[in-house]
């Protein structure tokens, strides 16, 4: 049997089971795998009925959703989408956090800048696909410049401003994407804009399908940003950032038209995952002064992120003499209201984390962390203790245990059970799973296969 079809911009020819596309041979048969990140989706929105989210209810009446999964800590958006494509913790593929600084060069850079070689220490599930002569693409996917293993590709790098780096992707495939109506340039104008940068995610998704029908790669992973930035600004709970997960399911939507347009829906799994979960912060503690009357202060550096205080020994702390008062000063300072937890150095690799003499981009050797309510600041105009924030803040970068910080999981399609649900997973799994689906071999897991959900259990 011969069959023709015309696409925009190029003749589409199938002669048996081969597709002939004039980008190269695909194979037209065969299992195929959509990752979908929504940012910041969190097991609790996909658990509310009250969203507006049709196209992932459908894939959950298919397929199966978990209760919740667990992410990474720290829970943020790179170490978290590092840990989706390579099922290992951070200690392991080194993206241990965003923003980086390598205190031994004193170099400052977003770890999504530099090229996938320097950042991702180990293969990931596009490495894998590619070995195995699997047509790969990826979409704003964190840690993507300039990785061989993706044939094609609009990585996600970032200007001095944050402003999502059109230079990064290929010219080439931008102006093919312009001469097929894909409005690509969209996706930049909009991107981080309050208001508009839903439409970018519409862009965004517009260039994946586009992909997928004309390309039709065994393995494309997709990144949705707006979801992130809206709760940022307006926290979880908001009309807007509800909003914003309704763009993000209609951006499923265009995927899963393009998957059916191009005939692969039978050979297709749609894997809908995230990276954290959100929440609502109106308090902070102070634990400067407890540092401070320790005698301390003029020998540790003080690295506030979010909930977690990392605090770092100077070389002018010497341990037989300044080691006692530390450790009264870390007792004192979790003593403190909003301070849930101190973290040793012997703690790290339990925390997923490589220690500090093992990593440069590990801030320090202690962390103290604040409960789910308190971020935990060190100022020193400020008196110690808890105070109301004059605004919340909206944050994500919990430990991955709580369930605030859990993210959606929903599997769909090819090889995935119908209408079940899982219990508590690991994003560690989601590698693992995709590599199952796709008879690929991945080593040096972390996570495992997620066998309840699939219809053909992995072998032994």
């Amino acid at each position: 049997m011969r069959k023709v079809w015309l696409v925009p911009g190029r003749l589409v020819v199938v002669v048996g089971a081969l597709v002939l596309a004039g980008s190269g041979l695909a194979v037209a048969g065969g299992p195929r795998v959509v990752l979908v990140s929504i940012d910041g989706l969190a097991a609790y929105h996909v658990a509310d009925e009250s969203l507006e989210l049709p196209n992932l209810r459908e894939l959950i009446r298919s397929g199966v959703r978990a209760e919740s999964s667990e992410t990474v800590f720290p829970s943020v958006t790179h170490p978290s989408h590092t840990t989706i494509v390579t099922g290992v913790l951070p200690r392991t593929h080194g993206v241990v956090g965003n923003r980086l600084r390598n205190r031994l060069t004193g170099e400052r850079y977003h770890i999504t800048n530099l090229p996938h070689g320097t950042s991702v220490r180990v293969p990931t599930i596009f490495d894998a696909a590619k070995d195995a002569g699997l047509r790969t693409a990826s979409y704003y996917w964190p840690e993507s410049k300039d990785d061989p293993a993706l044939d094609r590709s609009i990585p996600e790098v970032f200007t001095e401003d944050s402003v999502a780096d059109r230079g990064a992707a290929d010219p080439e495939y931008l102006e093919e994407l312009r001469e097929a109506n894909v409005p690509i340039d969209l996706f930049y104008e909009a991107y981080g804009q309050r208001g508009l940068n839903g439409a970018g995610d519409v862009a965004l998704a517009m260039a994946a399908a586009y992909e997928i029908r004309t390309r039709r790669p065994q393995l494309l992973a997709i990144h949705f940003v707006s979801t992130d930035a809206t709760q940022h600004w307006y926290g979880p709970a908001h009309e807007l950032s509800r909003a914003s997960l309704t763009v993000a399911d209609a951006c499923v939507g265009i995927l899963r038209d393009a998957v059916e347009e191009a005939g692969l829906t039978a050979d297709t799994t749609f894997v809908i995952a995230a990276d954290h979960g959100f929440h609502s912060v109106e308090h902070g503690v102070n634990v400067y002064p407890v540092f401070r009357a320790a005698g301390l202060t003029d020998r540790l550096a003080f690295h506030p992120w979010g909930w977690t205080l990392f605090v770092e020994t100077l070389p002018a702390f010497e341990p037989g003499r300044d080691g006692p008062a530390l450790e009264s000063a870390l007792e004192n300072a979790l003593a403190l209201e909003g301070v849930g937890r101190i973290v040793r150095p012997e703690e790290f690799h339990g925390m997923g984390l490589p220690r500090y003499e093992e990593d440069p981009h590990v801030p320090g050797q202690y962390m103290v962390i604040g409960d789910i309510d308190t971020l935990v600041r060190a100022d020193p105009e400020a008196a110690a203790g808890r105070s109301r924030f004059p605004e919340a803040h909206h944050e994500h970068g919990f430990p991955p245990e709580h369930p605030r910080m859990y993210p959606g999981l929903i599997l769909s399609g090819r090889g995935i059970r119908n209408g079940e649900r899982l219990g508590h997973v690991h994003n560690l799994d989601i590698a693992p799973t995709i590599a199952h689906l796709l008879g690929l071999e991945m080593k040096g897991l972390e996570g495992r296969v997620l066998e309840e959900a699939l219809t053909v259990p992995a072998a032994e």
